[in-house]
């Protein structure tokens, strides 16, 4: 033997001291492969040795010994260099606890109870993303083709400029006139319609309450109609104050409330419109975003329009209850699949022809008013012909703002009045041809115009784009109101609220877009470093997190979101941004109040202990509007 065991015993810890390099950058698998495929050389080494005689006599016993001990030492330098890696891995991390206990101090009670309501482990992400304020998120899309004071925003957030919602109710006769500060939210608004109605049976343990101080004649209406301003929060009515006078006489001759609040993270349509349905938050009916987790994978909530799944509520909503006790009429006519949250599936046990009317605007069939699926839902018996719709449209002479931003195809009938004209059309051929208010137990209508929302996030809230879709909103208020009292006088109520507010253009308030192509990068790049990916679906407020991904960095989602707590706009620019789009003096400024995990967000428990935070300034929280 010469200087062959030297060589090996180099080979040994060089294979050891590469597996602890690999495995602390990140990856267990590239470690202790490295390091495998070392000891194999070293082997292969050995084999050379042995038929040239470098480890002696080929029958003695030493030279087995030798080989033996070798291999062994040689895999057990590999071990242990992985093991080391993996210990000074995670050394080298925060304590990802304590990174998320100071973001939600920081966030306060108040807050993190709107996340704690919003969060259901096996259908949210892992990973539920805080926008810092005014921070907006984008579409992949969307920053694929950022430009400068790019219009384009999301609401996906939890802030109270977009928590904040105009909520009142009307009916003259019916429901005395009262003005009410108190915190209410949009789960008191099933419970609410229950006691107007006489349903004694509703469900016990729901979150939502009667709304407090309403004052109501004891004899049910004909009929209560949920009217929801998709998108119409305080932040966008403050915008516009004079584009909605027909909402303001409701709210003087009616039980407005001025503090009412989506109630839930974040403030998006799926998650309020499941919650008016239900009376509860997204942790019990289990709408936690417009994107869910099920057992085929992550996928939009109900699934297609067209095809849409009311069984992804998980609790029966106040229109299924109220069907199945009395047989009442029960509708909702929206124009995205969203919106039959408020209605379910509208009883358990609908076959047709005693489907309920459940109706969207078929953006991706080529436009057309459509049942949300032909086997749970049907047309009213009269609709409007599309020729009435092409009428408005000749009608309607376009004023030209903002041309460079008009969308096109699919999406173009959204932020026209035109197509809110003609959803009161439909919403007044449904009342002349079903039977509404002609049975003993009142009929429940639900109704969500969503232009204003869609208009906000195409052109945002602060273009004139916005007070032409709010006023054309509120028209057909007026309009809805106008058939209610010629047709139910002193016999319905109107209810009247919107399911969100809206983000101001992030350039004119200090706010930055988060990016996730970037944020997805980072993710893979820090914690993917070996042979699997870990995300599997990138939202605006949540990230979903590959099952089992995450074995090879043997980090944890606790691990992400402490990672991801500080990330700054610098580190989020991707490099199609063109440079005229970047805002150069908020490079700096962090994506995110907060990022939080399944494990703590299982853990948290009561929110109350955490104050007040330190995000209460006027910016944040515009708090409550005045009486009209």
């Amino acid at each position: 033997m010469t200087r062959l065991p030297k060589l090996l015993a180099v080979l040994a810890v060089a294979a050891g001291v590469l597996a602890l390099a690999l495995t602390w950058l990140g990856s267990i698998s590239s470690g202790a492969g490295a390091g495998v495929l070392m000891v194999a050389s070293l082997m292969l080494a050995m084999r050379w040795g042995a038929r040239h005689g470098q480890l002696g006599a080929p029958q003695d016993p030493s030279r087995r010994r030798f080989l033996t001990v070798a291999g062994l030492g040689g895999l057990a330098w590999v071990a242990g260099g992985t093991l080391l890696g993996r210990v000074a891995s995670k050394l080298g991390r925060p304590d990802a606890h304590a990174v998320q206990q100071a973001a939600a101090t920081d966030l306060g009670a108040e807050y993190m109870e709107l996340v704690a309501r919003a969060f259901r482990p096996g259908r949210a992400g892992e990973l539920q993303l805080l926008l810092a304020p005014f921070n907006s998120a984008n579409y992949s899309n969307e920053s694929l083709s950022l430009v400068p004071s790019d219009p384009r925003t999301s609401h996906a957030s939890v802030w109270m400029y977009l928590e904040r919602v105009p909520l009142v109710v009307y009916g003259p006769g019916r429901v005395m006139p009262s003005d009410s500060e108190e915190r209410v939210t949009l789960a008191d608004l099933a419970p609410t319609t229950a006691r107007m109605i006489g349903f004694d049976a509703w469900p016990e343990g729901r979150e939502g309450r009667p709304l407090p101080g309403l004052s109501t004649t004891a004899h049910p209406p004909k009929v209560v109609v949920t009217f929801v301003i998709d998108g119409g929060g305080w932040n966008v009515l403050h915008q516009w104050p004079n584009d909605w006078p027909n909402l303001g006489r409701l709210m003087q001759g009616g039980a407005n409330y001025r503090n009412a609040i989506t109630g839930s993270f974040p403030a998006v349509t799926a998650c309020a419109h499941a919650s008016i349905g239900t009376g509860t938050f997204p942790r019990d009916h289990g709408i936690t975003g417009h994107n869910i987790r099920t057992p085929e994978g992550v996928r939009k909530a109900y699934g297609t329009p067209g095809k849409a799944r009311p069984d992804d509520i998980l609790l029966p909503t106040l229109a299924d209850l109220w069907h199945d006790a009395t047989g009442a009429w029960v509708g909702e006519i929206g124009y995205q699949v969203w919106h039959l949250g408020m209605l379910g599936r509208g009883g358990s046990q609908r076959t047709s022809p005693d489907l309920p009317v459940g109706v969207f605007w078929n953006e991706d069939g080529g436009g057309g008013w459509a049942p949300h699926n032909p086997d749970l839902f049907r047309m009213p018996a009269a609709v409007p012909g599309l020729d009435v719709y092409e009428a408005h449209r000749a009608a309607f002479v376009n004023p030209g703002w903002d041309a460079e931003f008009a969308p096109g195809g699919r999406q173009a009938p959204c932020c026209e009045p035109p197509i809110a004209q003609y959803q009161g059309d439909l919403i007044e051929a449904t009342f002349d041809s079903e039977p509404i208010g002609r049975a003993a137990a009142t009929d429940l209508l639900y109704v969500n115009y969503k232009t204003p929302d869609y208009t906000g996030h195409i052109y945002n809230m602060l273009s004139k784009w916005e007070s032409l879709m709010l006023r054309s909103v509120d028209e057909q208020l007026g309009r809805l109101v106008d058939m209610l009292e010629t047709r139910y006088p002193n016999e319905y109520v109107l209810i009247v609220t919107a399911d969100h507010g809206q983000c101001p253009l992030p350039d004119s308030v200090d706010g930055v877009r988060l990016d996730p192509i970037q944020l997805k990068q980072v993710i893979e790049e820090r914690f993917a470093p070996g042979l699997t990916e870990v995300v599997e679906y990138m939202a605006p407020a949540e990230v979903f997190i590959t099952e089992g991904a995450l074995w090879d960095s043997g980090a944890t989602t606790a691990d992400i979101a402490a990672a991801l707590r500080h990330l700054t706009y610098r580190q989020n620019i991707g490099p199609y941004v063109p440079r005229s789009a970047v805002e150069q003096d908020l490079l700096d400024r962090e994506e995110f109040a907060g990022v939080f995990d399944t494990s703590f967000l299982q853990a948290l428990g009561d929110t109350s202990g955490l104050g007040s935070g330190r995000y209460t300034g006027a910016h944040v929280d515009p708090g409550i509007p005045p009486a009209l």
